[in-house]
């Protein structure tokens, strides 16, 4: 059946390095082949989980952030470049639910957002959850929860 509401032309799609994200991002990339749609991958560090004390903060913020390994980011925008998809991403670090559902699409005139219904770890399973129930309620465009 023909998309009787047009086509989605620039898509967020959440990523976290878990298999789950990776599944949700290749679903992406098949729905940007058929739109010929622009992609924007972001991983975001959740920051609410990090204390506050500005004597911790101050010696954590970059060496925490540089000890992360977001080279996943990179191949998941090859892989999309490699499928004829025009692909970015953004890296940064904040409260995953308002960035994913609010400034994001916001900022990159986001028409679909695809978030996965779980990520890594049982802690932040609990969490994405939770994010992508934030992002369900809270996002100006569609969403897609990828199972």
């Amino acid at each position: 059946m023909e998309n009787m509401l047009g086509d989605y032309t620039n898509i967020l799609v959440a990523v976290d390095g878990s298999e789950q994200s990776e599944h949700s991002f290749k679903k992406a990339v098949a729905i940007a082949q058929r739109n010929k749609a622009k992609l924007k991958a972001v991983f975001i560090m959740d920051t609410r989980n990090v204390a506050t004390s500005s004597q911790f903060t101050s010696g954590i913020n970059q060496d925490f952030f540089n000890d992360v390994d977001t080279s996943f980011v990179d191949e998941l925008v090859r892989f999309a470049k490699d499928a004829g998809v025009d692909a970015d991403k953004t890296i940064t670090n904040g409260n995953p639910m308002t960035l994913i559902a609010e400034a994001f699409p916001e900022e990159f005139g986001s028409d679909l957002i695809v978030i996965g219904a779980t990520g890594k770890g049982a802690i932040t399973r609990a969490l994405v959850g939770s994010v992508s129930n934030y992002v369900v309620k809270h996002a100006p465009c569609d969403v897609l929860v990828v199972r």
